[in-house]
C-alpha cells in the first residue's frame, strides 16, 4: 500500500477507536467465526438467533404472537409487500426512530422499499465488507474505482468521496470515449486500485477493448468485485484478462447487505453465516427445496433488532452447495430474481449465463434481451447499429438451449432501457409473473 492509501487506513481505524472500536471487534468476530470448526460456527449462529427472535417476539406487535416459539422454521415468511404492509407492527417499538438509521432502495421492480437498521447494524455491514473485501484482494485505502449507476440520492459529495478515495464512475456514460479516457488515466495512475461494479458495465468495457485488440493492462488493479447482477464467466475472464487481477461475484442487497461472495478461483459462493441464516425453499412452497435444486433465497438477518427481518424472501432464486459436511453450505449459484428466471418449454429452469454468452457469441449485437410471454413463448430485442445477418443463428442456438418446440419472435429496437437502478435485465419472464 502506498503512503496516501496507509494514511486512510490509519484515519479509518483511529476514527473507529475513538467511538468505541465496535468495527474492529466485530471483524475480529467475523474473522474468529470463520476459522472456527462447523459446532462452533453453529453455536455461534444459534446464539445470535435465540436473541434475535426473543427482541422479535418482545419488540414488535407482528411477532409477538410467536412468544415461546424456538425453531425459526415456525416462523412465517414474508416478503417486501409484507414488510411495508406491516413496517410498523414489524419494526421495534422500544427503539426511537431518530435513533435509527433508514436505509432505502427503489428495487429492481422500480417500487421502492425501507426498513430501519440500529447503529451496531450498521457498523456490522461495515465490518462485512471489509471482511469480503479483503478476502477478494482489496484493502481498505486503496482506491476504490465504484462502477454503477449514481443517482443524486446515491452520489456522495465531492469531499466525501475523496476522503474514502472513490472515484464514482457512471455505468450510464460508457461511450467508447468515456471508456478510452478512463483507460488512459487508470493507466497514469500508479496507485493501488479495485474495482467494484455492475457485470454490465464490466462487459461493456470489455467489449470495448475487444474492439480495439487490446492488450493486457498495467493499472495496477489489485482486485474486481462485481455486483447486482449476475457475473458470467465471459465477463469473468475478460476483466482478469485485461486487468491482471481476480474477479468475484457478491451477492448483496441494500436492506440487509453482503450475503455471500465469490472467493479468488472459486465457483460457488462462501455465504455470509456470520450475518445471517440462509435458507433455499421451494419456488412455490415455504418447505426447504430438494437438495441442489434451485429454490427462492430466504434470509434471516441476524443483527438487524429495528426493522426485523426474518425469513425475508429476497425475490432471487438459487441452490445450496452443501457436500462437505464439515463446513456449512455454500451457494451454488446466485440465478437472479425469481420473476427474471426463464424456463425451458420443458418446465426447467434455464441458466442465464446461457444467454450472456451470446452476448459475445454475437459481436455485432450492441445489447440483448430475452422475454418469457407463454409457456412455450418467447421473444428476442436486439439492438445493433450494423445490418445484422445472423439472426436465423440467434434463433438456433436459443431454441437449442430453450426448447425445439419453442415459438420465438424477434424484434429489433433503438435502445433497451435500463431500471432505474441503472442496471439492465438480460431476461424478463412475464409468463410466470402473471401466474
Amino acid at each position: 500500500m502506498g503512503i496516501a492509501a496507509k494514511c486512510r487506513n490509519f484515519a479509518f481505524w483511529t476514527l473507529d477507536t475513538l467511538k468505541g472500536g465496535v468495527i474492529k471487534k466485530d471483524l475480529k468476530s467475523i474473522q474468529s467465526f470463520y476459522s472456527s470448526s462447523k459446532e462452533k460456527q453453529l453455536k455461534e449462529q444459534r446464539a445470535a438467533l435465540t436473541s434475535l427472535l426473543h427482541s422479535a417476539v418482545t419488540t414488535t406487535e407482528f411477532y409477538k404472537e410467536y412468544s415461546g416459539v424456538k425453531n425459526l422454521e415456525d416462523f412465517p415468511v414474508v416478503d417486501k409487500n409484507t414488510i411495508k404492509a406491516n413496517f410498523k407492527a414489524i419494526t421495534s417499538k422500544t427503539l426511537k426512530p431518530e435513533k435509527l438509521i433508514s436505509v432505502s432502495t427503489s428495487g429492481s421492480t422500480g417500487a421502492p422499499f425501507k426498513v430501519y437498521q440500529t447503529p451496531l447494524k450498521k457498523k456490522r455491514n461495515t465490518a462485512d465488507t471489509l471482511y469480503f473485501a479483503k478476502l477478494a484482494g482489496f484493502t481498505i485505502g486503496q482506491k476504490l474505482l465504484y462502477l454503477r449507476f449514481w443517482a443524486a440520492y446515491y452520489k456522495k459529495p465531492k469531499l466525501l468521496a475523496y476522503l474514502q478515495n472513490t472515484e464514482q464512475l457512471d455505468v450510464s456514460k460508457l461511450t467508447d470515449d468515456y471508456i478510452k479516457k478512463l483507460i488512459v488515466n487508470l493507466q497514469k495512475d500508479s496507485s493501488a486500485k479495485g474495482w467494484l461494479g455492475y457485470p454490465s458495465g464490466f462487459e461493456t468495457i470489455c467489449k470495448y477493448l475487444d474492439k480495439v485488440n487490446a492488450e493486457p493492462l498495467d493499472c495496477n488493479i489489485q482486485s474486481t468485485i462485481a455486483i447486482a447482477e449476475g457475473l458470467s464467466p465471459t465477463v469473468q475472464s475478460k476483466m482478469e484478462y485485461y486487468f491482471k487481477a481476480p474477479t468475484v461475484s457478491r451477492y448483496s442487497n441494500v436492506e440487509n447487505g453482503i450475503l455471500a461472495q465469490q472467493l479468488p478461483n472459486q465457483t460457488y459462493f462462501t455465504i455470509n453465516w456470520a450475518s445471517y441464516k440462509i435458507e433455499i425453499l421451494d419456488l412455490d412452497k415455504d418447505i426447504p427445496a430438494k437438495k441442489g435444486e434451485i429454490g427462492r433465497i430466504v434470509v434471516t438477518d441476524l443483527y438487524n433488532t429495528a426493522t426485523h427481518m426474518i425469513r425475508y424472501d429476497t425475490g432471487d432464486v438459487g441452490s445450496f452447495y452443501d457436500d462437505n459436511k464439515d463446513a456449512l453450505p455454500m451457494l451454488k449459484s446466485v440465478e437472479g430474481r425469481k420473476m427474471d428466471v426463464l424456463y425451458k418449454t420443458n418446465g426447467d429452469a434455464l441458466n442465464p449465463f446461457t444467454m450472456h454468452a451470446y452476448v459475445y457469441d454475437f459481436h455485432e449485437v450492441e445489447q440483448l434481451q430475452f422475454i418469457q410471454t407463454a409457456e412455450k413463448e418467447y421473444q428476442i430485442k436486439i439492438n445493433t447499429t450494423t445490418n445484422f445477418l445472423r439472426e436465423d443463428e440467434l434463433v438456433a442456438l436459443f431454441k437449442n438451449d430453450i426448447g425445439t418446440d419453442a415459438t420465438i419472435q424477434v424484434a429489433y429496437v433503438h435502445e433497451i432501457p435500463s431500471l432505474k437502478s441503472g442496471k439492465r435485465k438480460i431476461a424478463i419472464n412475464l409468463y410466470k409473473k402473471s401466474n
